[in-house]
């Protein structure tokens, strides 16, 4: 990777250059962490979503910008490992419910420990008030996609 010296200014100074810098930073420590226990950051989230709510996979897919067909083997990942289950919907026999299971649950308790050390590192560089401006920044812009 080119140090920052070598780059040129232009990309230094371009917010959608500096966003990917640390959005591919943050993903590779995360990924590296989540490896360990065979789970990709994606079926991470999806893991994290089904502990909350019992989801349907198109509404996983909708929700995490998730292609239907990567859906599926992320979902059928994580059935894998016992960490959650497919049932079909008794309203509509097309679609699948996808909810955690007591042992998924138990994991994501461990994993999301991780996770955030593994975030923490990543960013280890940033002071508390730059992290918080940078969590306000995330928050706005996600907000205002919806």
């Amino acid at each position: 990777m080119a140090t920052h010296d070598e780059l040129p200014s232009a990309l230094i100074k371009s917010p959608s250059f500096q966003i990917e810098r640390v959005r591919r930073h943050t993903k590779d420590e995360v990924e590296r962490t989540l490896c360990k226990h065979e789970v990709s950051m994606r079926g991470f989230w999806v893991l994290t979503c089904v502990a909350e709510n019992a989801l349907s996979q198109s509404q996983l897919s909708s929700l995490l910008a998730v292609d239907a067909s990567d859906m599926v083997r992320l979902v059928d990942s994580l059935e894998d490992l016992g960490w959650v289950k497919r049932d079909r919907d008794p309203k509509d026999r097309r679609r699948q419910i996808v909810t955690a299971t007591k042992k998924g649950t138990k994991a994501l308790s461990m994993l999301a420990d991780e996770v955030a050390d593994a975030e923490d590192r990543a960013l280890d560089a940033s002071s508390n008030k730059q992290l918080k401006s940078l969590k306000k920044l995330t928050k706005a812009i996600m907000e205002d996609e919806e």
